[in-house]
Parts: structure tokens; sequence; C-alpha cells
């Protein structure tokens, strides 16, 4: 019986031998023309005569595997079994190295090569102690059912793959076996099976791999071993302890976890690649690398910002530049930020961009040349807060100088009240001035001048003008001391 399913195996093996020694190759379809009938034979019907061979630099994907396992195993459903009733369980050991092939996304082949112990008991007669040390090798078909399952619209990580195994090979291995309470030196060899090559098996299971990384997965298996002997579990072949399962020929699962190394110079693995995202194709990661060239040119003012998309070549080093490669402004008064001394307010070259002291009147006047007021009101509308904002930047750089902040009105109402509202007017600016920017008080007096000091004296009476030459004669401005 053992002769016969030798035979069988190294039947199948030898029959795999002409598909496994197959060439590849890649289509090329050629541009002579072709009448419809040799068009569809050439491209559905695999009549292309026009082909070349495919070669390892056609290859996107790496294709080999490297496993190391290790992990526990036990026999149950034998004469003798890891767990007994009432019994502390015997595990032992298993480890196994494998080297898989992979010939499609989803499918692979695996040679296993497989070296452990088991540790059984039997007490319904005895009792008795027993272990198994075996060996084995196998070809193993691998099946990766996440693959097949994949939705085209799951946009998720592909990290988690979900592999179904089985397959056939040749085991070779020792049983030993002593009265339970017996010194370890009693154990003695009951039963062997293999000969030369081993015993025909057959096994198969499940593991679960998730991807560390584009080299690494790590993998929890489990197995199940069809040993397709009785006496594997150390029952013997003849005697009273053999027959206590009918017919039963032993098995046993292993329990392992291992990791797998992925060989290649490729980026990724042909059993991660999901075939998919061929649906809507698109460049490789090698070809991206290829693509995404950056700083082809280099940077020849070390600015940061690369030659190719460079505006300026020649900023001196130091300079903070925009996105475009250009040293910044921040003032806009034609002298950048790295030797402008005073960089958000504009000023000539010949003070170092600097406002001159000789301006400082117009300059703050025209920072808030805007600055009016609603009719009978000292209110600072918000609207008007940046331009006070930047009346502070200039007070700052002053800080030498006095100033007088003027209020004035429109015509409407007696004289006294309107200069009260005048000076209301210009407490407020002071006011805002101080608190919100620490500008000193000592430096700004207030001073109100009513109506006395129109933008438009024709607004007298206010009927006689269009209320938008009243609404400009309500203000406040600042004059130097």
């Amino acid at each position: 019986m053992k002769q016969l399913k030798l035979f069988s195996l190294l039947a199948g093996l030898f029959a795999l031998l002409p598909l496994l020694g197959q060439v590849e190759t890649e289509v090329v379809v050629t541009d002579e023309p072709m009448t419809p009938e040799e068009y569809y034979a050439n491209r559905y019907y695999g009549m292309n005569q026009n082909y070349v061979d495919f070669t390892t630099d056609q290859k996107k994907f790496n294709d080999w595997t490297i496993g190391l396992y290790g992990g526990i195993n036990m026999i149950q459903g034998s004469d003798f079994n890891t767990l007994v009733r009432n019994q502390d369980p015997l595990f032992s050991y298993d480890f196994h190295a494998t080297i898989t092939k992979q010939l499609t996304h989803a499918f692979g082949l695996a040679l296993q090569g497989s070296w452990g112990r088991t540790e059984q008991q039997m007490h319904a007669r005895g009792p008795y102690r027993a272990h198994t040390e075996y060996y084995s090798y196998a070809l193993l078909g691998d099946l990766n059912m996440s693959m097949l399952f994949r939705r085209v619209d799951n946009k998720s990580r592909f990290a988690w793959a979900l592999h179904t195994y089985a397959g056939l090979g040749l085991m070779g291995y020792t049983a030993y076996r002593k009265p339970y309470d017996a010194d370890p030196s009693q154990f003695q060899a009951v039963g062997s099976g293999g000969g030369g090559f081993g015993s025909l098996y057959a096994t198969g299971g499940t593991g679960l791999r998730y991807k560390l990384s584009q080299r690494l997965d790590m993998e929890a298996k489990a197995m199940y071993i069809w040993t397709g002997d009785d006496q594997f579990d150390g029952s013997g072949e003849f005697g009273e302890l053999s027959d206590i399962r009918k017919r039963s020929e032993d098995g046993f699962f292993t329990f392992s976890l291992g990791l797998l190394y992925k060989p290649g110079r490729h980026f990724e693995h042909l059993s991660w690649a999901d075939p998919l995202a061929d649906i809507y194709p698109g460049p490789s990661p090698d070809e991206l690398s290829r693509m995404l060239v950056v700083c082809q040119s280099g940077d020849q003012d070390d600015d940061g910002v690369c030659d190719d998309w460079d505006r300026e070549l020649n900023t001196p080093p130091g300079a903070r530049v925009d996105g475009a490669g250009r040293a910044l402004d921040t003032d806009l008064d034609g002298i950048i930020d790295l030797y402008d001394e005073c960089v958000t307010l504009p000023g000539p070259a010949s003070n170092n961009g600097c406002p001159e002291d000789t301006s400082a009147e117009e300059l703050l006047t025209l920072a808030i040349a805007n600055l009016e007021f609603s009719l009978d009101s000292d209110v600072i509308s918000p609207g008007y807060y940046p331009l006070l904002d930047n009346a502070a930047r200039y007070l700052k750089h002053y800080s030498h100088m006095t100033f007088d902040v003027v209020g004035h009105t429109d015509t409407r109402a007696s004289d006294a009240y309107n200069m009260d509202l005048s000076r209301r007017r210009a407490s407020n600016v002071k006011q805002y001035l101080v608190e919100k920017h620490g500008i000193p008080a000592s430096q700004l007096n207030v001073v109100a001048k009513g109506f006395h000091e129109l933008r438009f004296p024709e607004c007298r009476p206010a009927t006689s003008c269009p209320e938008w030459k009243n609404h400009a004669n309500r203000r406040v401005v600042f004059v130097q001391k």
C-alpha cells in the first residue's frame, strides 16, 4: 500500500514537470494589417506567432517568498492523543521552512520542509505515554482567498490576507512508547515510517498573513497533517493498543507563527499586488520614482527652491524667499527683507529701507487718511482698526517724536458741543493706540478743533454740501509737534 502511494506521488510530480518548464511569453502585436479572422485568432485564441521571451527585466513584481515558522502540535482522534480528559495536555514543538514561487496574484506553489516532535498519551488501556519524532517535505498549493474576493471599490490598505493550503508530501518518523509512570529511559521504539523516502501524507490548512513592510510579512498558520499510517502515534502495528480506534489513520494539528521574507529588486510582491488596480492603469512605484525627479537642475542659489521653477536664480544667501524663489520684500519698498531695517514700513534705500524723520507727519496722516466718524458719534468703526494698526507701526518707529491727535467735526450744532465731540474723537483714537499697541501716552497729545478747520470749508453751513463732504470733515489727523 505504501509503495502504491509513493508511486502515485512521483507520477504526479513528473506530470507537473512539463507545465513548470514552460517559458512564459509576452504577446507583441505587430502593425502589419490583418484580416478580422486573423486578428481574433491572433488575440483571443492563442495563435500569436509574434512574441518575445518574458524576461526578468519585464517583470513588475517580486514572486519568491522564504518563510520560517515555529509552533506547537497535537495529535487528536488517534489511539494515543495529546489531549485526554482529566489529564494534563502534552504539547510539543514543530518547525518548518517554506520556499514559495508565486505563479499568479492569487496562487503559488510552496516547497515545505518540517521537523518536530509530538507528545501523546493513552489511559484507556495502560496508561501509556508516547512521543514521535518526525521530518517531512511536501509540495503545497497556496491560495490567497483575500485576493480572490477583494472588491473593486475597496480603497482600504491591503495589509491582511487569508491563505489556504493543501498538498502532498513524504514523511519519515519514529514513534516511542513507555508505561506512563516509567522512567524516560524506558521509552522504546514501537513504530517507524518512511524508509528511505518517507511515507506519503496529505496536509491542508489556513493562515492569516499581515504585511509588515515591502520585504517582510508575518503569518499565523494552522495545519492538519494526515499521515496515512496507524503507527505514528506510538500505538504499534499489532497488539491491544493498536486497535482502540478501528480503521483510524493517525493525524495531527500544528499551530505556528512565522516570518516571511520577500526577496527581489522590485517594489511590490505579486501576492500583495491588487490586480484590480490594473483596471485603472497608472504608473508603478518604480515608474513614479523615475518620473518624480526633484531638483534635476539643482539649486544654484541654495534658497530651497529648485532651479527648475526658481524665478530668481541669484538670491543672496540668507534671504527668505517665496514659493517662486524670489527674495521677500514685505513692505514693497524695493529693498528685500534681508537688507531692510524696517521690514514692515516702506522707506528709501538711502535710509536702509526705513521712513525718514522729515516725512513723519505726512506718513501718519496718510496712514489714517480715511479715518472718519458718523454723524454725532465718537465711536471708531471696526473697519478703521487696520488704519490705526498701521499708524501704530509708524509711531513705534518715530518713538523719539511727539504728535498731536487732532479731532474735527462738521458744522452742525454749536461750537461748544463740537469742541467736546472732537475732543472725544481724538481721545478715543489715542486710547486705542495706547491700550492695544502700547504706544506711550506721553507721545500723543489730544487736541480739539471742532468745526474751525474744515477739510471742505465750503460746507458752512452743512446743508450747502453733499453728505460725503460733511462726512470727510468729521475726522482725526496727526500733527507733529
